[in-house]
């Protein structure tokens, strides 16, 4: 991931969940601290993935020394909680912190 930009992330899922998701939390850490989550809202859910973009802002918040954790959770309507195993990216720097516009 680079900061300054605005990366989508994909995550496949089973095509069987898709249709049954009641919450979806994915958490960016980094040094054992939730650096940025986003829920069910800002998610698309298309052909057994969930898609989610990240804005320059919000990949200002990651700090290019350290690697960046991510996990994704799901909360079906029967109550069936699952995860995601963690995934671990490295951040680029970015020479700047102006967000443009």
């Amino acid at each position: 991931m680079e900061r300054g930009t605005t990366p989508t992330h994909t995550f496949n899922i089973p095509s069987d969940i898709s249709s049954i998701i009641k919450e979806i939390k994915i958490t960016y850490s980094q040094n054992e601290k939730e650096v940025l989550v986003k829920r069910t809202a800002a998610c698309t859910i298309k052909d057994g993935k969930v898609i989610i973009k990240l804005s320059q802002e919000e990949t200002f918040l990651f700090d290019c020394k350290n690697l960046v954790y991510i996990q994704m959770r799901i909360l079906t309507h029967t109550g069936e909680c699952l995860k995601s195993k963690i995934m671990v990216e490295t951040v680029g720097k970015c020479l700047d912190e102006e967000v443009l516009t």
